[in-house]
C-alpha cells in the first residue's frame, strides 16, 4: 500500500505542476489573442499531459481500493481526468470561455488538493 500511496503522491504533485502551466497558458493566450499551431504546440502538450493522466488514473483508483480515503471515490478521478482533457486542449485557443475554464480548474484543483490532504 505504501508504494501505491507515495506514487499516487508523486503523480498528484506533477499533475498540480501541469495545472499551473494550463493556466499560464490560458493567461498567456487570453492577453495575445493567437491562434496556435495544432501540430507542434498543442498536440504535444496535450500527449505529454495524457501519459500522465493514463498513469494517475490507474494508479489512484488502486489507491482508492486500497486505502479507501475518506470523501475520495473513483468517479471523481475519472471526471477529473475528463476535465484536465478538456482544459489541457482548450487553454490554447482564446475563444475559450473564461468563466467555464476557470470552473473546470478549480474542480480539478479541489479534487488534487483533496488527495494530497490524504497522505
Amino acid at each position: 500500500m505504501e508504494s501505491t500511496s507515495s506514487k499516487v503522491l508523486a503523480l498528484t504533485k506533477k499533475l498540480m505542476d501541469f495545472i499551473e502551466r494550463i493556466e499560464s497558458r490560458f493567461i498567456h493566450t487570453q492577453e495575445n489573442k493567437m491562434e496556435p499551431d495544432f501540430f507542434n504546440e498543442v498536440k504535444p502538450f496535450a500527449d505529454e499531459v495524457h501519459a500522465l493522466l493514463l498513469e494517475w488514473e490507474k494508479e489512484t483508483v488502486e489507491w482508492i481500493g486500497i486505502a479507501a480515503p475518506k470523501y475520495i471515490h473513483s468517479q471523481q478521478i475519472v471526471s477529473t481526468v475528463e476535465n484536465v482533457n478538456h482544459v489541457t486542449v482548450q487553454c490554447f485557443y482564446p475563444d475559450t470561455r473564461e468563466k467555464r475554464f476557470k470552473g473546470m480548474i478549480q474542480s480539478i484543483r479541489y479534487v488534487l488538493n483533496d488527495i494530497l490532504s490524504k497522505k
